[in-house]
Order: C-alpha cells, then structure tokens, then sequence
C-alpha cells in the first residue's frame, strides 16, 4: 500500500514537472508567433506599395502582357505564383531588415493568383471557357525562430466576355417579329427593277466581313471563293426570327434592293434575265412522264387529226413589284396570270428585312435563318409542247409558243378552261384545256402560277446550285443542305467547349449570366458619364462590366449631350442598364480590339437617332426598335421586334466576325476586373 501510494506520488511529480515544461515553452512559442506576426505585418506595410506598382508595371489591368494571358486562359486554372513575372525589389530589402531583428528571422512577401473557380459553366444559360474569379493574394509570411506567421492582403479578380451571350452569335435576333401578322414587314414599293418609289426602305444583313467592314474587313476575292463551301453558313452570323410565322415578300430585280440573286446568277445586273426551271418529277402528275394523244389546234389544215404531245413543265421566279414600265400600282398582277385572290393576300409590296445581303458580288450573304420564316416569290408556269411527229415539231420549233398555266384558286378551278398560246395563235399545238392533265385542283396546284412560300433558307439552296453553275436547275434544289429549323434545340460551340444548348430564345437565364458579369455599378446614369467619360478625350473609357442601376428610368442617350457623334470608345466592355430606354446617335470603336455591349434589362425601346455608324452589340430582348434615321449596326442586335412603321429608312446590320463565339478571336474580348477593396486575412 505504502509502495503504490509512492508510485503515484512519483508520477503524480512528474507529470507536474511537465506541465510547467510545457506552460513555459508554450509561452515562447505565443511569444514568438507575436514576433512574426508583427514581422510580415512590417513586411506587408513597407512592401505593399512596390508590390502594386510591380503588378501595373508587369501589366495585370491592362495590355497583352503574360499576366493578362494567364488570366485569360481556358479554365481551370490552377494556385499560381506570380513571382516569375515580377521585378522583385523588395524580397531584399525585406532580408536585411529581419536580420536586423534576429539572425533567426526572416520576411519574404509573394503574389499569388489563388482559389479561382469557373463561373460559367452551364450551357443550358451559357458556358464561357474563360469565365472566372479568383483572388490577387499578397501574402507576407514572418519567421522568427522556428514559428511562422502569413499575413494575406487579397483582392477579388473577376474575368467575364463583355459579348452578350448566345445573341452576338446572330446578326439580328428577334423574339417576337410576327406580332401575329405574318406579312407585317412586307411595305416597301418598289419597280420591277427593285428600285424604291416611295416610302420605306428595306434594312439590308450583312452577315458576313466586306471590305467595307470597319475591321476585319475581306476583299471581294476572299469572300467569293469563301462562299463557294457549302457549309460557309457555320462562319458567318445567323438571324433568329421569333414569334410565329413570318412572311418575307421578295423584291424583284438585280439593282441595289434586288433579291432575285437568291436564286438566280445576277453577275451582270443590266443584262440579267430569269431562267427557266424544271420541276423534279416527284412534283408534276405522272400523265407528264408520257406522251398524250390529242387533237391538234390546226383545224385549217386537218380538223380531225390527233398528235402526240409530250408535256413538261417548267416555270421562272419573279419578285414583288408595284410598279413597272407599263403600270404605276400592282404592276406584277398585270396580265391575270396571278388571282385577284393573291394580290388581296400578298399585295405586291416587298419585304422591309433582306436577310441575305445584296446582289452585289461579296455582299451577298446567305446564312443559316431560324424560326417560322417563309420567302414568298411570284411563280409564273408554262408548259413546254413538243411532239415526236415530225411536222408538227417543226411548226412548234418555229412559232415558239408559251403556254401559261394561270393561278386558280380551288373554288375557281375550272377543269374545262383552256391552256393555249398566251398570244392566241394556232401553232401546231394540243387543243388542251387543265381536266386532260390534271384529274382535280389539288393537282393542278402543284404545277400553275401563283405566289409560292418557301422556307427562306431554300434560298440557301438554291444560291448553291447558282455558284455551282448547274446547266439544268430544279426547284427546290435537289440538294438539301439548310431546312426550316425553329431552333429548339440549338448548339452553339468553341471548339471542343459547348457553350450553348438549348432554344434559341434569349430570356432570362441569359439575362441572369449577364448579371453575374457585373464588375462595377453606379446609380444613376449622371454618374456613370462621370466615372467613365473622358471628357477632356472625348472617349468613352470603360474597360468592365458596368450595371447603371437608373432608379429615375432616365433614357441612356450615346453620345451624351454636349458630346460630339459619334461617340469614341478607346476602352471597351459593356453597359448592363436596369431600367430606361437607349438612344444611339453613333458609337465607334477605335481600337479592332475592343467591342462594345450594351443591355436593357427592363428597356422598352432603342431608338437609332441618326445615321452616324454604330459598333455594338445590343441585348435588348423587351425592347422594339425604331430608327429616325437608317440603321448602321457593326455588331448584332438582338430585340423584341423591328417595327416596319418606326423603321422606314432602311439602314444595315453588319455582323462582326471576330466577335462571333464559336471563333477563337471572341475569347479576346473578355475583361478583367480587380475590385479597389482589401480584404486582410491572418493564417
């Protein structure tokens, strides 16, 4: 008993003894932590300045120096140490004077890029390779005999595009274009020769680089031999019309407004005439695939004999006129060829919105077209006679004749009307009237004149037969390569990264991405001029994502007031406006390096108030356009609706290659934000 009372005794004094060991080193160490604490705090303080002034010098904000490429490269992106790119004056400085404190102590203050994490990656909204944020991290680490303190200052690195999301992929991007009325956009007069006697005139895409396009521009060579690949439409913007059904009248002629290059080759304007088309067999009835005994219509010379005729069929593709050389107003109904019935559903005006450029070579522009839009064109048939039998082939041959096959509607299908010469004469030809090759309307249809209603990327189509020089063209192409597509499920990808899936509608999950993009606000629209114009440059100097919160619903007018138009813009980025209208007077880029956004979350209207350029991307998807003045867009625009009666001069949207998102150089358009605030944390 005595000896384990002992026992205890001992390790009861030792365990004591150790205590108080441990209580004293303890005391060292908490002493010595204070003292290394307080040496990075002296290093963060005397270095900081140097450490700033070496991160502007190595070009972290601004340029395209290592920094910036680090920052811009494709996710993820790693903990890196930025002490190989910087001019390290301190480190030294620091050396010397911890070992004025101790030969056991040492500061040394390193930059990081730390902790950075994707921010767009759901391609559903929309997945940007480059999207991120992160932390500039200063850390001073202290040491003082063998205990360390770090002392970390970092700062909030945000890196967004400053193109808005799936729309700068679009030339011209439109939610709600049908209104409920198909042919709204169809109020432009113009003459047989497309030239516009009066009133509206039409607002021209321009999907591709031209070589007048600001930058990036292409000669005429370049863009020609680009557009003999068929699948040229996967580079060049596309046009998105919403809404319903909208219906494209297409202008006549080869001139400046002329649309007839859409399916036919218009190299020489002035001496440009139609040729004729063969309908594919699938669309004629089969009494045309053999010949067909019938009474011949020289009853002077043998009133009972009977020929046989072999039909085909065969037709040329007009566009909408008022006017032509023999009749001011419906000119194109001139001759009873088209029904009373067409002109009263498709007047003969032609289309505000040409979707596919000019005739001119290099400007014109087919594309991939989303949405329920269909190109109207006027079809005029005949059918082509030829006989086996000898004389009367002569007879044919020499007289030349046409037969035109006249639009009936069903309820007017008459199937004892006759088909003879449009000029009246006896030829040789078949006494034929529409019941002898056509056993009802519906047949009938298929094959006479009228206003026919394509999808408007059949355009696409044909124009691809035209560089293909085809000798016997059919419509529609035998060949496929676009068909109507409502853009449900659309794709949009950069490179091996998907970036979008999903409708092709722009809303608010698009709207949502934007707002996480945001790098700066101001409240009113008073103070973002003053934050951001360069007044005495005369530039607007942006250089982030910038929101303008506008409480007061002001309109945001470019250029401001007392500011000359168009307004320059030597630092680009983009202009996310809660509420309020927008004003264009003119904007320009000055540097093909930059790009300007700007987005109405809750706008109503963008309103084009001259015709000074405008390059910008416009994300505007509750707002209508109007224009008091012609419409110049270098960028994309993306609205709600044009409207035919507040858009009548015309004007023309240019899409901008290298903003496209689906090309490398788009990744070059992305921003880097460095909020002005520390934050201090102790490790």
């Amino acid at each position: 008993m005595v000896l384990a009372i002992g026992v205890v005794l001992v390790l009861l004094g030792m365990t004591l003894f150790r205590f108080v060991g441990q209580q004293h080193e303890s005391v060292h160490v908490l002493a010595w932590g204070e003292v290394a604490h307080l040496l990075a705090e002296a290093g963060i303080s005397s270095s900081i300045r140097q450490v700033r002034e070496a991160l502007q010098a190595a070009g972290l904000e601004s340029g395209d120096s290592a920094l910036q490429k680090i920052l811009r490269q494709p996710n993820p992106l790693a903990d890196t140490s930025l002490m190989p790119y910087l001019k390290d004056s301190w480190n030294q400085e620091l050396k010397a004077f911890a070992a004025d404190v101790d030969k056991t102590a040492s500061i040394r203050v390193e930059v990081w890029l730390r902790g950075f994490e994707a921010t767009e990656t759901d391609p559903s909204r929309w997945a940007d390779p480059l999207a991120k944020a992160g932390w500039l991290s200063i850390e001073a680490t202290g040491r003082y005999r063998e205990v360390e303190r770090t002392l970390t200052v970092k700062r909030r690195i945000r890196v967004a595009s400053i193109l808005p999301p799936l729309t700068s992929r679009f030339t011209l991007h439109l939610k709600d274009a049908s209104r409920g009325q198909e042919g709204r956009f169809n109020v432009v007069r113009n003459d047989y020769q497309s030239n516009v006697v009066e009133g509206p005139r039409p607002l021209v895409c321009l999907n591709h680089a031209t070589p007048d396009s600001p930058f990036e521009a292409r000669s005429i060579g370049e863009i020609l031999s680009a557009e003999a690949d068929e699948q040229i439409w996967q580079k060049r913007g596309w046009i998105w019309l919403g809404g319903g059904k909208v219906r494209l009248n297409i202008t006549s002629g080869a001139g400046a407004y002329g649309e007839i290059f859409h399916i036919y080759d218009v190299s020489n304007p002035n001496t440009f005439q139609p040729i004729q088309f063969k309908s594919p067999p699938s669309q004629i009835p089969a009494v045309f695939s053999n010949p067909v005994l019938l009474y011949w219509d020289r009853v002077d010379l043998n009133p009972a004999r009977q020929v046989q005729y072999t039909f085909e069929h065969g037709f040329v593709f007009e566009g909408f006129h008022d006017k032509s050389s023999k009749k001011d107003v419906d000119a194109m109904y001139d001759g009873d060829i088209l029904s009373p019935l067409e002109r009263q559903i498709y007047t003969s005006r032609s289309n505000l919105l040409h979707l596919y450029g000019e005739a001119r070579k290099g400007y014109q522009s087919r594309t991939r077209v989303l949405g329920r839009v269909v190109a109207a064109f006027p079809r005029f048939s005949v059918l082509q006679v030829s006989s086996p039998e000898t004389d009367v082939q002569e007879m044919l041959t020499n007289a030349r004749p046409l037969y035109p096959v006249p639009s009936m509607p069903e309820r007017a299908y008459d199937p004892g009307r006759e088909i003879k010469d449009a000029r009246g004469r006896r030829v040789g030809g078949p006494i034929l009237t529409a019941g002898m090759l056509f056993s009802n309307w519906a047949e009938y249809a298929k094959v006479m004149s009228g206003i026919v209603e394509l999808p408007y990327v059949t355009s696409y189509n044909a124009m691809q037969d035209v560089l293909a020089r085809k000798p016997v063209r059919v419509f529609p192409p035998e060949k496929t390569i676009l068909s109507e597509d409502l853009g449900s499920d659309l794709e949009i990808r950069h490179e091996h990264v998907l970036c979008y899936k999903g409708p092709v509608e722009a809303g608010p999950r698009q709207l949502e991405v934007i707002q996480g993009r945001v790098q700066a606000e101001v409240s009113s629209i008073a103070d973002f001029w003053d934050t951001y114009l360069d007044r005495k440059g005369g530039a607007l100097v942006l250089d982030s994502v910038v929101r303008i919160r506008n409480p007061e619903q002001r309109d945001l007018f470019l250029p401001p007031a007392g500011q000359p138009a168009p307004l320059k813009v030597s630092g680009g980025g983009m202009i996310v406006l809660e509420q309020g209208n927008l004003v264009l007077g003119g904007v320009v880029v000055t540097d093909p390096q930059e790009a300007l956004s700007i987005v109405l979350v809750r706008g109503r209207t963008i309103t084009f108030a001259s015709g000074q350029p405008n390059h910008v991307h416009l994300f505007a998807p509750g707002a209508e356009v109007t224009a008091q003045a012609p419409i110049q867009v270098f960028g994309s625009l993306a609205a709600s609706d044009i409207s035919p009666t507040g858009c009548t001069q015309g004007g023309t949207l240019r899409f901008r290659e290298a903003t496209d998102p689906s090309r490398p150089s788009a990744l070059a358009f992305t921003k880097i934000h460095i909020e002005p605030q520390d934050s201090i944390w102790h490790e």
